[in-house]
């Protein structure tokens, strides 16, 4: 899939704020994704890597009590949550769901990467998560079939609110909110 034209189709279909009439979404979409600001702690981030700002603001909005990465994240993301954060670092699924005890109440951030993880694997993962668990994907447009994984993710009935914003996926668990996808633009 040629990333030009998977672009422009993703930019048309997307919204902003003024799209979104979720008040969850809104306040993330307006409060971190938009915000403009100068963190101080930007500076510790490379100059020109707006992920990793995006990934910073993220968990500073949320402000989760523990994330767990992989073992293979890019440096410059790990450094981005660990600004806010308490990163742990996990090998595989089945490694990270036994440590379930330690993300099983608190507010958590799960960073994944498509690449390297089976959709079957994630879904396990799911059952395991709470209502204040985040999952975050990257490059959920990289190819055809990761994109599929990405649609097969957000359609599960564990997902609540799932978020598109080209290069990320987000999938929320919040049981109290129906369920709806929306495609923001950062």
């Amino acid at each position: 899939m040629n990333v030009v034209i998977s672009y422009l189709k993703f930019w048309w279909r997307s919204k902003n704020e003024h799209g979104v009439h979720s008040p969850f979404v809104f306040d993330l979409v307006t409060k971190c994704f938009y915000d403009r600001s100068k963190h101080n702690n930007y500076q510790h981030l490379s100059k020109h890597d707006s992920n990793s700002k995006f990934l910073y603001r993220f968990s500073a909005y949320f402000k989760f009590d523990r994330s767990f990465i992989p073992d293979t994240i890019d440096s410059n993301h790990k450094c981005a949550l660990a600004l806010e954060t308490t990163c742990t670092p996990f090998k595989t699924i089945d490694a990270l769901i036994n440590r379930e005890h330690s993300f099983s109440k608190a507010p958590c951030f799960i960073y994944l990467d498509l690449e390297a993880l089976e959709t079957n694997s994630i879904k396990h993962l799911l059952k395991h998560c709470h209502r204040d668990s985040v999952l975050i994907i990257k490059f959920i447009r990289k190819n055809q079939q990761q994109f599929k994984q990405w649609n097969k993710l957000k359609d599960l009935t564990e997902v609540s609110v799932s978020i598109d914003t080209f290069y990320w996926g987000l999938l929320f668990l919040r049981s109290e909110q129906p369920k709806e996808h929306f495609t923001i633009r950062l």
